[in-house]
């Protein structure tokens, strides 16, 4: 059977058979076929499938329905708008199908129909008019969620007519990011650069620039311990041991993070850079869980001075022919 597709919002598209058999009131035998997906990550545009969906059908009007809580929603209960007391039950649960189990279908015979999805491992929830009119006897609807979109503002539910869309502000999602890092260096009367192969590279989570995460020497940046501010306007530093080290693979430093807000540290053998003691650092922001990001970190030892910003990053060198300054009394 042809199929032509309709859009419903952004979010939500729904496509009809071009063929379809007429609906007569009340709809008998009308197919509802729901597949469910979502996005973690604002880097992927595909989205995922849902597998951990369930899906309930109420015979009610969506618009003098809804679901308060995840409770409610995975147990497949509405509540009257406006009467908190009234409660009801779902009249069908579909059977998860496809291959990935993201798929339901549903037959109704009576209309209207609200849809309640609802995830059992995230507390995220829609509600949705099934919209099966007359004339429309097969619906095919892709329901997506987009927590992240959520992160950036919007007020809760979010409304993707015929859709609302609940608990996003409760998603936590797991940040799995792989980073992978090229450092080089200009050495000394060198217009080329090579790969820094003595470097090392730490990861401190919970770091950032507003948290005052530092290093402050080439020893402390060596030593897998960073600092920040004991609170966000105390003068008083605490110093803490770092969570992931990198290892080289493919000629790039390469780790795996797990937090929204990290610290870079890395830092090179001096032995092998002239006794120059080189350590950068720099902050990540990854609350938008991307699968993985490139950077590169490039020392030039020709430059004047001895600390400089570059893309993430500030770069101190202590030279050999620097005194390092006494601390102050």
């Amino acid at each position: 059977m042809k199929r032509g597709w309709l859009a419903l919002v952004v979010l939500v598209t729904a496509a009809v058979c071009s063929l379809a058999v007429s609906c007569s009131k009340p709809v008998l035998g009308c197919d509802y076929r729901l597949t469910v997906t979502w996005q973690e990550r604002k880097s992927v545009t595909e989205p995922i499938p849902l597998t951990t969906a369930k899906v309930y059908a109420f015979f009610v009007n969506p618009d003098e329905w809804e679901v308060t809580s995840i409770e409610n929603a995975r147990a497949g209960i509405a509540t009257a708008v406006g009467d908190s007391s009234r409660t009801r039950s779902y009249d069908m649960v579909a059977e998860a199908s496809g291959e990935a189990g993201n798929v339901f279908d549903l037959r109704f015979a009576t209309t209207p129909v609200m849809l309640l999805v609802v995830d059992t491992a995230y507390p995220m929830w829609a509600t949705g008019n099934a919209n099966v009119v007359a004339g429309l006897a097969n619906m095919y609807v892709t329901i997506k969620f987009t927590p992240l979109d959520w992160k950036e503002g919007a007020d809760e539910p979010v409304v993707k007519t015929p859709w609302k869309f609940y608990g996003y502000k409760d998603v936590h999602i797991p940040i799995r990011t792989q980073l992978r890092i090229t450092p080089a260096v200009f050495r000394e009367g060198e217009y080329r650069s090579t790969l820094m192969t003595s470097a090392r590279c730490y990861a401190y989570y919970g770091f950032d620039k507003a948290n005052g995460g530092r290093v402050t020497s080439w020893e402390q940046a060596a030593s897998g311990r960073a600092e920040r501010k004991k609170e966000q306007d105390s003068d008083e530093y605490v110093e803490f041991p770092f969570d992931v080290e990198a290892v080289w693979v493919d000629k790039q430093l390469t780790m795996e993070l797990s937090d929204s807000s990290v610290m870079l540290v890395l830092y090179a053998d001096p032995a092998q850079e002239a006794e120059n003691k080189i350590y950068a650092y720099g902050y990540l922001d990854l609350s938008s869980n991307p699968v993985e990001m490139t950077k590169t970190l490039s020392v030039d030892l020709n430059k004047s001075g001895d600390t400089w910003t570059s893309d993430i990053w500030t770069v101190v060198v202590e030279r050999p022919d620097t005194p390092v300054p006494e601390p102050e009394s």
